[in-house]
């Protein structure tokens, strides 16, 4: 059982960092107000959420949204059905196919946004290649997609689908529950001060709502003054608003069972990690943490990708 322990905490040691706060703060202010978002949609309930989502991100924090939709699974299927099905599938498979895709893309898109200005790209490409293509192509800072934690097959779909896509984009997800449909309100941060989980806390800082709650939590086997105070001053440096509220909070036992039992305690309604470069071995063994956080789908999730030869901590990696 994960202990909790606030930010009043004390003893010795500190962890590596692989990237200080403080540079990540001057590359943070330094980006354009203005970021362009891929809103990757599927046609089930999750997307409702991440349209919203994406909606509020546009009105209030200057995403740029463009929203792509692959049809390259669907269409192999269709494709290996069309010898069965006849005439009737093959005029489904004509040319103002895509174009058809596309009008219920817009449809979809328009009644839940209204009308907005987002571009719209349908594609024949699978799913992977059609987000990972469109998300290079944009320079995006933000991948959001719908995240479904009931239905075993979709769970299963959902799950290598987002860490494929994490792995190759190299590109910050936000996967989104359904019950997520505006700015996160209580965010939980992990913090193990390598360079991926600095990014992560700054990028919940920018989706964090005006008004809301952000706890940045290091899981460490011991009590530490200089934990406490690393966490403290990335908490200055990420500027919260007046009306905002940070904590730092550090814990003790397994990593995944110590955050979930934060963000079960704190009511999070996002839990962001960074995910760091793990060996082979790691992965056969444990897999990588933030995406099995994300595949419990309990919580919406965000997941920053860690940069090529980034250095990667070697306590309290979450």
């Amino acid at each position: 059982m994960a202990e909790l322990i606030g930010s009043q905490t004390t003893t010795n040691g500190t962890p590596p960092i692989a990237a200080p706060a403080s540079r990540a703060a001057e590359r943070m202010r330094a980006l354009e107000a203005r970021f362009p978002l891929l809103l990757a949609l599927a046609s089930d309930e999750p997307a409702v959420a991440a349209i919203r989502l994406t909606q509020a991100l546009a009105q209030s924090r200057g995403a740029v949204p463009t929203v792509v939709r692959a049809l390259g699974d669907v269409r192999a299927a269709e494709e290996f059905a069309a010898p069965l099905a006849g005439a009737v599938v093959e005029d489904y498979l004509g040319p103002d196919y895509l174009e058809e895709c596309r009008g219920a893309l817009a449809q979809q898109v328009t009644a839940v946004a209204g009308t907005v200005d987002w571009k719209l790209d349908v594609t024949d490409d699978a799913p992977v290649d059609a987000i990972v293509d469109e998300a290079l192509a944009l320079r995006a800072g933000l991948i959001v997609m719908g995240l479904r934690r009931h239905g075993v097959l979709r769970r299963m779909i959902t799950r290598d689908l987002l860490a494929e896509v994490v792995r190759v984009a190299r590109v910050p997800v936000l996967a989104v529950r359904p019950e997520l449909t505006g700015l996160p309100q209580r965010v939980v941060v992990a913090v193990d001060f390598g360079g991926a989980s600095v990014r992560a806390a700054f990028l919940a800082r920018r989706l964090l709502a005006d008004d809301g709650k952000l706890f940045l939590v290091h899981v460490t086997p011991v009590n530490s003054d200089a934990v406490r105070s690393q966490l403290d001053q990335l908490i200055e440096e990420l500027r919260p608003s007046p009306e905002m509220t940070a904590s730092s909070i550090q814990l003790h036992g397994d990593v995944q069972s110590a955050l979930e039992g934060c963000a079960l305690a704190v009511g999070a309604d996002l839990l962001a990690v960074g995910s760091e470069d793990h060996t082979l071995l790691d992965q056969l063994i444990e897999g990588r943490m933030s995406l099995k956080l994300a595949h419990r789908a309990r919580w919406s999730t965000l997941i920053v990708p860690s940069r090529p030869g980034e250095a990667t901590p070697t306590a309290g990696r979450a």
